[in-house]
């Protein structure tokens, strides 16, 4: 009997909720405007979400599909034992990584590798870039990834340098290129002159070991001397060469303390053994995280760009969910002598809040419906900000099932947030008043206040949205302006590598000279010259000894960026040169090794001065370098950036295979290319030119992920003040409705209409004001928060707090004027008689 009983009870219940079902839906379906609008307002709310939320989802909480990813570090050489955090995460040389390899106790396995390259791929008449890595054989298996066809390296591929031409495909190259077909195993690709044979794969999804940016193909670390004879001659063997990133798997137990302290004890045998080019240095075991957002302005400030982004759609959620209750309170007030009625004959008020909570559900479904479609949209928004050319080589926002669930549950959390206050206030509903009144004449003062406070919050929150955006776009705009240590307005930059191309290196000399002669003969060309570094791709990649200082300060080599330079470099770029001379066409083999040196590293070594005829030794380098001259600080990692040391080597000295044709022009930069392109395929038409950019160019890409957020926020915010004014609207509109009776009256007692319209006005704006008033003083308490993002602007801004505020008044004196204007042509006689 008891189970008889429990069974009958379930089923009156499900009984009741399909019936509170089909009459929610009638409701609704009675009410298409109502109903329109909600869904709409919600699907925006949660599009908002969703679209952020995928971007979380696949940027930061999924930026590796390897198995198990918190058991992955990544490994550094500091450069120095005292160097700073910031510049203690370089690269390690091919032959210290092997020795911490094979000693090591801590990690299970140990993986190297290197950061995309652009390599030259012929696959006919016309030749393509694509970007490659070299990586050791446990790349793979570090990561813990399976092949999604065909296998990855051997050991024996690993084993001799030059002896394993195979090569592995990214999931999006063997899509795109080889349409994903069987047969591209087994094919051979022809990668800066030289043939490598397809053997496997990537899994989908995988693009290296970074969060945003992979290569088209990994090839053996083996065989990078063989694709790229210079930059990579001796790499295996010269431990002055630090051209590898390192990855380990931590081993059951281990922990990133002891697996530091265990490579440490490595590190001090190595720079006993290997005095010239280990002295000083050590290891830095490091989160996974450290590697994946190297590129993305670090892990910290990538997180906290999305803390950023997650709290103003969930500001734009709460506005959506305050103008839905306010639209649920002016509905129940409509339906005030529906609920007296039900109440009169029995329904209890349990009962009443479930069926009111039940059509809350079924618009937060539907809403749920719209906000994915809207989500799915901002979301290719967002990626349509990716340049086409390496498209592929980024990755793409996924909107997969956990998306999906996280929208849905705050999909069924908004239908309690918006509906649960009017569901309660409309089941407190006194019978008898609402038998006698019905309509929304009844409204309690209780309600219309709690109508004003969503209110007053929609606008608040509407204010810290739109400072926001508009603190981030004055931000944008004052990055443009940020000298990076060089005029970019009327530079152009043509990349390119006759090396591999197949020319020795005498002809490709040959080449450079040629080439620049002929550029910098074009008319409307200001000056040319070589240089290996693109602007703002620039990372510390060598340390710096001071002769006679080595064992004094045996500890303090100096991390720097390191740029090989043609004569007239500086003319070129327009870096100012501070003392002594700049290179000439003499500084080569044959004569004094020498070197320029920016002011940041000159201080750092001689603050009182006195660099000039000083010597030093680059890691890796058996002879020191005579330092000739001293140049202005420029910004070689990102823009704005603090100043850090930087050494010059002169083409002639430094001799490289692949280098970029810097171009100033007297004008428009772009208006040149055409004919700098022209005369480099006239020295040589074998030569591709891999990339061209303009300065202007640069500094977008730099500024690429900022854009990207001030486009987000700059949508959030309008939709924030979208939202907040239309319920603005709707809630005036509402007080006019109910304040009918009492607007005839004051007609027809002698008030005019302009007296009518400013006592709705006065009601609404003073909300308003309350509104921008609470937001502003939220936005001063965020402003230290949100500092330091901003490019040399103030959270507390007063252009943008007042332009946001006005820009809000003045939208919302609209939403205001609209009500009250129709309260003005209102019938005395009309209005009295209805009411």
């Amino acid at each position: 009997m008891i189970v008889m009983s429990n069974d009958m009870d379930s089923a009156r219940r499900w009984t009741g909720l399909l019936r509170d079902l089909r009459y929610g839906w009638r409701g609704m379906r009675k009410a298409p405007v109502f109903t329109a609008f909600a869904v709409l307002t919600l699907g925006l709310g949660i599009g908002a979400n969703t679209t952020v939320f995928t971007i979380v989802n696949t940027l930061l909480l999924h930026p590796l599909p390897a198995a198990d990813p918190s058991r992955l570090a990544a490994l550094y050489d500091t450069g120095a034992k005292t160097a700073k955090p910031a510049a203690a995460r370089l690269p390690l040389a091919y032959a210290n990584f092997a020795d911490y390899a094979e000693h090591q106790a801590s990690f299970s396995a140990l993986a190297a590798f290197t950061p995309p390259l652009v390599m030259t791929l012929r696959t006919g008449a016309r030749p393509d870039r694509v970007f490659g890595e070299f990586v050791t054989q446990r790349y793979f298996e570090t990561l813990g990834l399976t092949p999604a066809t065909g296998r990855f390296f051997t050991p024996a591929e690993d084993s001799q340098p030059g002896s394993a031409p195979v090569a592995v495909l990214s999931y999006n190259a063997w899509k795109g290129r080889f349409g994903g077909g069987a047969p591209a195993i087994g094919r051979t690709l022809e990668l800066n002159n030289a043939a490598f044979t397809v053997v496997g794969v990537a899994p989908p999804g995988f693009l290296g070991v970074s969060a945003v940016f992979g290569p088209d193909v990994w090839l053996p670390a083996t065989m990078c001397e063989r694709a790229f004879p210079a930059e990579f001659r001796n790499a295996l063997s010269d431990r002055g060469k630090p051209l590898f990133h390192a990855i380990g798997r931590l081993t059951s137990g281990a922990s990133l303390p002891r697996a530091q302290a265990d490579l440490e004890t490595i590190a001090a045998a190595l720079e006993r053994e290997f005095p010239a080019t280990s002295e000083g240095h050590g290891i830095a075991v490091r989160p996974i995280t450290d590697e994946l957002y190297s590129n993305a302005g670090g892990t910290g400030g990538f997180a906290f760009g999305t803390v950023v982004l997650l709290a103003i759609v969930a500001l734009i959620l709460a506005i959506a969910c305050a103008n839905i209750a306010n639209l649920l309170l002016a509905r129940a007030a409509a339906r005030r002598r529906e609920i007296a009625v039900r109440l009169a004959i029995g329904a209890g008020r349990g009962r009443l809040i479930r069926q009111l909570l039940t059509e809350s559900v079924l618009l937060s479904l539907l809403g749920f419906l719209a906000g994915i479609g809207i989500g799915y949209a901002g979301c290719r928004f967002v990626w349509s900000f990716v340049p086409p050319e390496v498209a592929g080589n980024m990755t793409t926002p996924r909107l997969d099932s956990a998306v999906m669930l996280a929208s849905l549950a705050i999909s069924l959390a908004t239908a309690f947030l918006f509906g649960l206050a009017p569901a309660w206030r409309a089941s407190k509903t006194d019978v008898l008043s609402g038998l006698k009144e019905g309509g929304a004449a009844g409204q309690s003062r209780r309600t219309v206040s709690f109508a004003n406070l969503l209110l007053v919050g929609q606008v608040a929150f509407s204010v810290v949205c739109l400072v926001t955006a508009t603190l981030f776009f004055r931000s944008i705009q004052r990055a443009y302006t940020i000298d990076p240590g060089f005029p970019s307005n009327r530079l152009a930059l043509l990349m390119m590598n006759p090396a591999q191309a197949g020319f020795g290196d005498a002809r490709v000399k040959e080449f450079y000279l040629a080439a620049r002669q002929r550029v910098d003969n074009l008319p409307g060309v200001a000056a040319a010259s070589w240089a290996s570094g693109l602007p703002f791709w620039n990372t510390p990649s060598r340390t710096v000894s001071i002769e006679g200082q080595e064992r004094r300060r045996k500890s303090n080599g100096i991390p720097s960026v390191v740029l090989t330079v043609d004569a007239d470099y500086l003319n070129t770029v327009g870096i100012a040169l501070a003392e002594g001379r700049s290179f000439s066409d003499s500084d080569d083999d044959a004569s004094l090794p020498v070197a320029m040196i920016n002011e940041a590293l000159a201080h750092e070594r001689w603050p009182g001065g006195g660099a000039l005829g000083h010597r030093f030794r680059l890691a890796g380098e058996s002879t020191p370098r005579q330092v000739v001259g001293i140049v202005m600080n420029a910004n070689y990692t990102t823009l704005g950036e603090a100043p850090q040391p930087c050494v010059y080597l002169p083409m002639r000295q430094n001799f490289l295979g692949g280098m970029i044709l810097y171009v100033r022009s007297h004008g428009d930069p772009a208006a040149v290319l055409p004919a700098v392109q022209r005369q480099i395929r006239a020295v040589d038409p074998n030569i591709q030119i891999s990339d061209v950019r303009t300065g202007a160019k640069l500094i977008e890409q730099v500024l690429f992920g900022p854009r990207v957020g001030v486009a987000l926020l700059g949508v959030f915010g309008s939709l924030a003040l979208l939202l907040a004014s239309v319920g603005l609207y709707g809630v005036m509109a509402y007080s006019v409705t109910r304040r009918r009776k009492e607007i005839g009256l004051r007609m027809a007692l002698g008030a005019s209409r302009t007296a009518v319209l400013r006592v709705i006005l006065r009601d609404g704006m003073a909300l308003v004001c309350y509104g921008i008033a609470a937001g502003l003083s939220v936005c001063l308490v965020l402003g230290r928060v949100l500092s330091r993002i901003l490019f040399g602007l103030s959270a507390t801004d007063p252009v943008s707090l007042a332009a946001a505020s006005l820009v809000l008044a003045l939208v919302a004196l609209l939403a205001c004027y609209l009500p009250a204007r129709s309260a003005t042509q209102i019938d005395p006689l009309v209005a009295l008689r209805d009411e």
